[in-house]
């Protein structure tokens, strides 16, 4: 069967004409990589194995040459070794590098015991069912750049009513699909918001007039819950779970991110790492929302410098968060962002590492914003899936 898959992902590639043939390459999604043979490419002949037809684009966007009549790819290279972010014999690590320079960490991380996974009636909680894109990922919110229709599937947009228009959404918080029924976001997008009703999944530009090529869902939220430990004065426990009045039909673009059951994550720290954001929210602190969506890349900062950082705000900077951002700023989640994923992507996979919480103001310098740390919260977030 895999057989008869890869030979007609080959004859799709052939009409490709790829623009770099060199032997060392980037990837869609960032890793330094090398062009060869896609038959001698062991991580994307298991991703061939794990997701079939669902990764056509993203393995079109890894062409770089052909040998023969076979394609290569920009095959990614992949460390052996375990980086728990700790190495700092690089006193520039949080220095604003360039975009393209991005590698993924790669812990091994492998499928755990079923134990470890909670059943939940809603549809996919782990690879490979969910965090897949089939869009092109570029690697590269305020100053974030535009999202391309099918980047991040899972992105959603919290609407509340309007007293003017009550037929007119107001986007002012984001979330991510994590089921087919579900939505995780911020506890401070639920807490006492009476006018959150709705949920919008699949749009790219969330002004009507505009033609983006998608084809928007609209779905009434059925109940919304906030950790019952949720402090509103200092951000503790912000995390909320949004049930939705009717399942969600995934297609290219809608479908879940995966959450970051695994062992391995549960205890990575991410420092020097840099995991993505994407959002609606405003393109300057308290400047006008983005209408089309935006995403951007940002390193994930120490807990110990953070939490001496921010101490001058009298936050809770413990292992309930991750704090990323510039040292020199400039890139950042904003107003209207709050609720949206922190994803980090292993082995063409992306997780909900974060979720947005807070942050002083937006993209100021040496002030990393904060987000609530998925991991931590994985039972109650469990617990509400059924």
């Amino acid at each position: 069967m895999l057989k008869f898959f890869l030979a007609s992902i080959i004859l799709g590639l052939l009409g490709l004409q790829p623009a770099n043939t060199q032997d060392s390459c980037i990837n869609p999604i960032g890793q330094n990589g090398l062009c060869i043979n896609i038959r001698n490419c062991q991580p994307l002949m298991q991703l061939l194995r794990t997701h079939g037809n669902t990764v056509g684009q993203f393995l079109r966007s890894s062409v770089c040459g052909f040998e023969n009549r076979d394609p290569k790819v920009c095959c990614p290279i992949v460390s052996n070794d375990y980086d728990d972010g700790n190495n700092n014999n690089n006193n520039n690590n949080n220095n604003r590098p360039p975009i393209q320079e991005y590698e993924e960490p790669t812990p091994v991380v492998t499928k755990p015991p079923l134990r470890q996974i909670p059943q939940s009636s809603y549809g996919p909680l782990f690879s490979p069912q969910c965090g897949i894109v089939n869009g092109t990922m570029y690697p590269k919110v305020v100053n974030g750049v535009p999202a391309k229709l099918g980047d991040w599937p899972w992105v959603v947009a919290l609407g509340y009513r309007s007293q003017k228009n009550p037929n007119r959404p107001l986007w002012k918080c984001g979330g991510s699909l994590i089921s087919s029924r579900h939505v995780l976001t911020a506890g401070h997008c639920i807490y006492q918001r009476r006018d959150l009703y709705i949920i919008r999944l699949g749009d790219l530009d969330l002004n009507d007039e505009i033609n983006d090529g998608a084809s928007p869902v609209d779905i009434l939220i059925e109940k919304a819950d906030i950790h019952p430990q949720y402090s509103s004065t200092q951000f503790t426990n912000d995390i909320g779970i949004i049930k939705l009045q009717q399942d969600v039909q995934f297609t290219p673009l809608i479908q879940p991110i995966c959450l970051p059951f695994p062992e391995q994550f549960q205890t990575y720290n991410y420092v020097n790492t840099r995991p993505f954001i994407a959002g609606w929210g405003s393109v300057y602190f308290r400047g006008p929302s983005a209408t089309h969506l935006q995403y951007t890349q940002l390193p994930v900062r120490d807990t110990a410098e953070c939490k001496q950082i921010l101490a001058r705000f009298k936050t809770v900077i413990d292992d309930r968060v991750i704090c990323a951002g510039w040292v020199d700023g400039g890139q950042d989640a904003c107003q209207g962002d709050s609720g949206g994923p922190l994803m980090f992507p292993h082995n063409f996979v992306y997780y909900a590492i974060g979720v947005v919480s807070y942050g002083y103001k937006c993209a100021e310098k040496d002030t990393p914003a904060v987000y609530t740390r998925t991991s931590a919260f994985l039972d109650w977030i469990a617990a509400h899936l059924n």
